[in-house]
């Protein structure tokens, strides 16, 4: 009989503990997809300095270098062509549609943006690319 409860206790721990790892993956998700929409939002209407935050530490001075040249693009729409996302990385490709205020042909640009779950964040080395009109 003692030995039957133990048992039990064992197994509605490691329920329990089972059921926590999945919240937890869940959380993860969550809090990408919040980031990647949030981070995106920012680029769509052009705050470079507030989307610099989500960028990689290590990125963000090319990061910084990169938009000081898009200083006079204005971003209309963007679109997600693809997310691939696994526990602690995702890469997503989205296309911004925008024009320049010195010209007003639409032009279109392409960002493959890298995320990284560590320390509980999420942080992303974006490539963006100019496509040719």
């Amino acid at each position: 009989m003692q030995i039957r409860r133990v048992a039990m206790l064992v197994l509605g721990g490691a329920v329990a503990a089972s059921s926590w790892g999945c919240a937890s993956m869940s959380d993860q998700n969550t809090m990408f997809h919040e980031s990647q929409k949030r981070y995106t939002n920012l680029m769509r209407f052009t705050d470079f300095n507030r989307a610099r935050n989500f960028v990689a530490a290590d990125a963000r001075d090319a990061f910084h270098d990169r938009t000081v040249a898009l200083r006079d693009i204005h971003f209309t729409d963007y679109a997600i062509q693809q997310i691939d996302n696994t526990k602690t990385s995702a890469t997503v490709l989205v296309e911004y549609t925008g024009y320049r205020s010195s010209s007003p042909v639409v032009i279109s640009f392409s960002e493959e943006q890298h995320w990284e779950l560590a320390e509980n964040a999420w942080t992303v080395r974006p490539t963006l690319q100019e496509h040719a009109p």
